[in-house]
């Protein structure tokens, strides 16, 4: 099965590029991206992922506005081609510089609730994670790379004939990139160890991820705590902002002491204002930043991600396939459906810069600190 692709000096097995190194069902390839106006009106997330070992390429765009939020998807078979990244239903995503520059698209038509034509330009470096490895009772549960990145957008976004045009000066975002084995968002497997032995449940409890975009640099935090406040994950990181001269940017620069003083709505378990983060810089100053709920966009409002909808990424809808899906926010039982939420913060350290960005803040079970017992 050689393709296009295979033009390319890429490769990283002796197969063409259309096979991965892994025959898992669950392998994927995956842009993820949201969008803000540095203000509560407007939230938004896109996603294309790539699934070889299931023939099918996705992708949705899911805007939050008003009291609504509204959700166009599209399918198709992957075919012979990896690097083709068009007409995926109505949408299209172009890489115009690696790393820098992208575009993607959703066209118009009949009856889809969403359309937007937007470019993504970077403002730092990407960050890339430590490798993804989870084994749970000697099987691989998740195994990947991923890389997070914050810019602005340009263009336009349209959510049931409301157009907004987005200027870079205003119009922020971050983008996350992965691909390896992960199991979220496909259809589910049959029954095997790990679901009949419960092993998920030692999962940790508390989840925090948000890359929180200044004027001048983006810092990254994230944390994966369990109950008793033991931690899987603790990453605090700096990356300055591309010089405006074009030179070379600063280098990564690594933090830590990373501290949280969370606020929960009991009921829904939703991110509330007096909420903070905190981190040690070099020199031992301790960096507190509050933030301030703006905007929520649900995780699960027909995104592929799960909850009530039955479309799932990867899930074969035939040859091609276009739908759109529209939510009443107002509506308690059906948003305690679609959580988990991205929560667009105001994000204000505590030297008097202001930024805003992504605060993913999910908790799981029992977390005793938060009031939360089971």
């Amino acid at each position: 099965m050689i393709g296009p692709a295979d033009d390319f000096l890429v490769h990283q097995t002796h197969e063409p590029v259309r096979f991965v190194a892994t025959s898992d069902r669950r392998f994927y390839d995956r842009y993820f991206f949201t969008g803000h106006h540095c203000a509560e009106d407007l939230f938004f997330m896109i996603g294309i992922g790539a699934y070889p070992n299931l023939g099918v390429i996705d992708a949705f765009g899911s805007v939050a506005l008003g009291t609504s939020q509204a959700t166009t998807r599209g399918s198709r078979e992957l075919g012979l081609d990896r690097m083709n990244t068009s007409a995926i239903g109505p949408f299209h995503v172009e890489v115009i510089e690696g790393l820098k520059r992208l575009r993607v698209r959703c066209d118009e038509g009949a009856g889809h609730a969403v359309h937007f034509d937007l470019e993504w330009n970077a403002a730092v470096p990407a960050f890339e994670e430590p490798p993804i490895l989870q084994r749970v009772m000697g099987r691989v549960m998740e195994q990947a790379t991923r890389l997070i990145q914050t810019g602005t957008w340009q263009g336009y976004i349209s959510s049931d004939g409301q157009r907004i045009d987005l200027d870079p000066a205003t119009s922020w975002g971050a983008r996350d990139r992965s691909w390896g084995v992960r199991s979220i968002g496909l259809e589910r497997e049959p029954k095997g160890i790990h679901q009949a032995k419960g092993a998920g449940k030692s999962r940790t409890s508390l989840w925090i991820w948000s890359p929180m975009q200044f004027a001048d640099h983006t810092i990254h935090f994230s944390v994966g705590e369990y109950p008793d406040g033991r931690r899987e994950i603790e990453t605090v990181r700096r990356m300055q902002a591309f010089p405006a001269d074009g030179s070379t940017p600063a280098s990564e620069e690594m933090l830590g002491g990373a501290e949280h003083e969370l606020r929960f709505d009991p009921v829904s378990r939703e991110l509330l204002d007096g909420s903070s983060v905190s981190f040690l810089e070099p020199d031992g100053t301790r960096r507190h930043v509050r933030l301030t709920p703006l905007r929520r966009a649900y995780l699960r409002a027909g995104t592929g991600y799960g909850g009530p909808d039955p479309w799932r990424h990867g899930k074969y809808m035939g040859e091609s396939w276009i739908d759109s899906v529209r939510y009443d926010l107002t509506d308690e039982a059906l948003t305690a459906q679609i959580g988990p939420t991205h929560v667009l913060c105001r994000m204000e350290m505590d030297n008097g810069q202001v930024g805003y960005g992504t605060f993913e803040t999910q908790v799981y079970g029992a977390y005793p600190r938060y009031g939360f017992h089971d």
